[in-house]
């Protein structure tokens, strides 16, 4: 109990922090973690609250990404139309396969590398911490993943608002562009709303309809996150884990209006409040040291594979002439 009582206190705090002009961008969720981060430097980790964090980290975190699946709409797929459903589609696998290979160049732990590119393809920290109970990773890697995607999809905000105009793209391309590779929903609405209401909307449309690719997306991590590459079928560990497809159940039921507008918004509400309680623990889970150890080497395949993704999205978008 102490524990869960402190990890539901840091998710109190971090949601009133992160509605701060510098952190409002950067999210709850990675605010958590810094926030955990930082507690764990200054007070350590009394042995009263292992056991609670450890439990918000793990079961409470996976509750959460199961109420997740009422942020998803599948009509959304339809509304965008093809050519920029393709790009989304692009991004997303192409970034995956892509940024995996940088992270291998720079010696990033393969677990690692899979989370970065996960969350810097898809959205952000919610797709690291659902990706990190499909790929069975250590919590160190998911604190590294969702602390550089927060900085990175920062960086790409201040990029795309003072150096878009000079890509020679249009303005509801520049938005496209925010949506399909800004790691956190929070970051597009910063970059595209700069360019009018219009593109905001256009922005935000695009970015769903990434977080709704994030579905099958765990399906495949699913199959493939088994002991030498193997499928392990069984009740309790089936190769598609139980809270995905619990995540994928609620996106259904919201899509087809079994869960109301009203239902939905609410157990979108509770599944973010539970992640930053999980976020929250990680950081008291987490050394400094651990930083340390993990070296630059990180931090700079985060950012060649980010510079590689956005590359290609404008490539794309002006090849396939979207708009």
């Amino acid at each position: 109990m102490p524990g869960l009582v402190l990890a539901a206190a840091l998710a109190v705090g971090s949601y009133w922090l992160a509605t701060l002009p510098g952190l409002k961008v950067v999210g709850p969720l990675t605010v958590a973690l810094l926030v955990g981060i930082a507690l764990r430097s200054v007070m350590g980790m009394p042995s009263v609250l292992v056991e609670g964090t450890r439990y918000s980290a793990r079961t409470v975190l996976r509750l959460g990404i199961v109420l997740m699946g009422a942020r998803l709409d599948f009509a959304l797929v339809a509304k965008v139309g093809p050519r920029v459903l393709l790009l989304a589609l692009a991004v997303i696998v192409g970034g995956i396969l892509g940024i995996r290979w940088v992270t291998r160049r720079f010696g990033v732990p393969e677990k690692l590398g899979t989370l970065l590119a996960v969350g810097t393809s898809i959205c952000g920290a919610s797709a690291v911490v659902a990706a990190s109970s499909v790929t069975r990773a250590e919590e160190e890697d998911t604190t590294l993943a969702v602390g550089l995607c927060g900085i990175l999809g920062t960086m790409g905000v201040l990029f795309y608002v003072f150096v878009g105009p000079l890509l020679g793209l249009t303005t509801a391309q520049l938005a496209i562009l925010s949506g399909a590779t800004l790691h956190e929903v929070a970051q597009v609405m910063a970059a595209a709303f700069t360019w009018g209401t219009a593109a905001g909307d256009l922005g935000t449309l695009v970015k769903l309809t990434r977080v709704v690719l994030l579905a099958p997306a765990l399906v495949v991590l699913g199959l493939m996150s088994g002991a030498g590459g193997k499928v392990r079928y069984s009740w309790k560990e089936p190769p598609i884990p139980w809270f995905v497809l619990g995540f994928i159940a609620v996106g259904v039921l919201g899509s087809v209006g079994v869960v109301p507008a009203a239902g939905k918004a609410a157990l979108s509400t509770a599944s973010v409040f539970l992640m930053v309680m999980a976020m929250g623990a990680m950081g008291m889970g987490t050394h400094i040291s651990m930083l340390r150890r993990a070296g630059m080497r990180v931090v700079y395949a985060g950012l060649v594979g980010f510079a590689g993704l956005a590359l290609s999205a404008w490539g794309l978008i002006r090849l396939l002439s979207i708009q």
